[in-house]
């Protein structure tokens, strides 16, 4: 009797009693970061379909500076207010000429705004689910426990939507880079641990601490750093320069352990080998690691053979348009142009050119203060006012705001006044507002930044915007899907069939049991106002399970 007690009466008759198995079937999938879904998502707004031009790019047109002429009118001799010239020939006692001898100033003296443009090139993302014979006969047959299709949809739904936000906070600088890691602590088919000989293992602490952006099943790439020309090491190509997609082995997202900040990543065992790389990733005799950095991205999101980080593509987040200058008036695209390394090049705008476009940055802020936060928010209004440019809200990573509300602690007095002590106030009040010269700005906590950052956007007045080209005539939407994501199947488009399956072939060209749903989104996200504050190096209180 493996659950009760052995001998007993119901062990005897065991048997004879029923055992009842529920056939609901939980499946657990990862919930939105809040600050995204509740938030960022709930403001936005829609660009017209109108505004998308040639090349599926959008053209947005700016101008900037005074124009026309304006002078004082003293030099002059204020001849608009007293007239101009006085009697310059007396005709008798009642009549004289006049003569005029100040002018306005010239109008062709004055500036004229030279317009420039910002090119925002679209972006898509490719799709594909299977779904087999195998899996519809288990649907229908009645004596099987839960459903299969459904669960599998909606994690597709959720793997759309999860990818999505995080395209959010992560940043073009790094190649869209989920997190680095900082150490491994896991095995690499090590028999003695339980992992088989044929499967890669690899637990791997999150460096950044935005664990939450990765979820089992997820589709990973691991590079040696962050730049274009970093190798990837699952790989079997021992070059960048001769990586592609179709050298590409599979890694996956196997289990997350939120509570101790550790990602394992799995695949067969050759998925982790590069024999001409420098890192190594594993050994099976002891089960330690290597020492050598690693980055985590998105599987296939670097161009073939790129070199550059403007091989590594995605959907426009809040690090790919805010950008902060610097002293020298650089140039780099990677640091100084909206968009970084995917801006247009024909229609880029430099901070350094256009300043008006800059975002306020502050490193090494140490413990966030309320004094420290007027400052900074101060400086912003200070610089943006006459742009008409202002920040609504404040996303801060797990722990920032707790350790803001700390350094507040030797601050609080207890009132007794006679009375007994009470704990039944303790604790902190529900979000976080941050009221300063008449604007109160919202505070929100997300798990998905990086740790010891804080950002300033503005959300209100449907800042950002998603822009979606028209969709293809045919191509049939996703029920499961949430109503921001712009997905659809595209096999209905291609057959004139009301099917978004297609089956997959043998590679001899004969039918399989399995079948295919390919899919696309097509979107970008453009704000009006790309300016904003960020805020790293804050001091942050945040605890991992021992």
């Amino acid at each position: 009797m493996p659950n009760g007690v052995t001998g007993t009466l119901f062990d005897t008759h065991s048997t004879q009693i029923e055992e009842i198995i529920n056939k609901n079937v939980d499946t657990i999938l990862p919930t939105l970061d809040p600050a995204w879904r509740d938030t960022i998502v709930t403001s936005q707004g829609v660009g017209p379909a109108s505004a998308i031009g040639r090349d599926l790019k959008i053209l947005k047109i700016y101008r900037g500076g005074l124009t026309g002429v304006v002078e004082q009118a003293r030099p002059r001799n204020d001849f608009v207010l007293y007239g101009d010239a006085t009697t310059t020939l007396g005709l008798g006692d009642k009549m004289y000429t006049q003569s005029v001898n100040q002018v306005w100033p010239n109008a062709m003296d004055g500036p004229v705004n030279r317009p420039y443009r910002l090119g925002v090139n679209m972006r898509a993302m490719l799709t594909n689910l299977a779904i087999t014979m195998g899996e519809l006969t288990a649907e229908a047959t009645p004596a099987f426990i839960g459903d299969v299709i459904a669960p599998k949809l909606k994690g597709f739904a959720q793997n759309m939507a999860h990818t999505l936000c995080n395209y959010w906070y992560v940043s073009q600088n790094d190649g869209y880079c989920l997190a680095f890691t900082i150490s491994y602590v896991g095995f690499d088919g090590d028999a003695t641990n339980g992992i088989p000989t044929n499967e890669g293992r690899l637990v791997l602490t999150v460096g950044n601490g935005a664990v939450d952006r990765f979820y089992v099943g997820q589709r990973v790439d691991l590079y040696t750093d962050s730049s274009g020309a970093s190798v990837r090491i699952n790989d079997s190509a021992t070059t960048t320069a001769t990586q592609k997609i179709s050298t590409r082995k599979n890694l996956f997202v196997g289990a997350v352990d939120e509570l101790k900040g550790q990602v394992t990543i799995v695949g067969p065992k050759a998925s982790f080998t590069n024999s001409s790389d420098s890192v190594t990733l594993g050994n099976t005799a002891t089960g330690t690691a290597g020492t050598t950095k690693l980055w985590i991205t998105y599987a296939n999101s670097r161009t073939d053979a790129s070199t550059t980080l403007a091989g590594f593509t995605g959907i426009a987040g809040i690090n790919s348009w805010m950008k902060f200058g610097d002293a020298n008036g650089s140039t780099s695209n990677k640091d100084n142009t909206l968009l970084g390394s995917e801006a247009d090049s024909s229609n880029a705008i430099n901070v350094n050119v256009h300043p008006e476009f800059k975002s306020f940055l502050q490193n090494n802020v140490g413990t966030l203060t309320e004094h420290k936060l007027r400052q900074y928010i101060r400086r912003f209004h200070a610089a943006k006012n006459k742009y008409g440019q202002s920040i609504d809200c404040l996303i801060a990573a797990d722990g920032v705001w707790l350790n803001y509300e700390a350094q507040k602690i030797g601050q609080y007095q207890l009132q007794r006044a006679g009375a007994l002590s009470s704990l039944s106030n303790e604790g902190s009040e529900d979000g976080f507002k941050f009221t300063f010269e008449g604007r109160t700005y919202n505070g929100y906590t997300s798990t998905y930044i990086e740790d010891g950052v804080v950002y300033g956007i503005k959300k209100g007045g449907s800042n950002w915007k998603r822009y979606v080209p028209p969709a293809p005539q045919g191509v049939q939407a996703m029920a499961e899907a949430e109503s921001f994501i712009p997905f659809n199947f595209v096999v209905p488009a291609l057959t004139g069939t009301s099917s978004t399956k297609w089956p997959v072939l043998s590679s001899t060209g004969q039918l399989t049991e399995a079948m295919q749903m390919p899919g696309m989104i097509r979107m970008q996200l453009v704000p009006d106002q790309a300016a904003g504050l960020k805020l790293s190096g804050c001091s942050y209180d945040k605890v991992y399970s021992s």
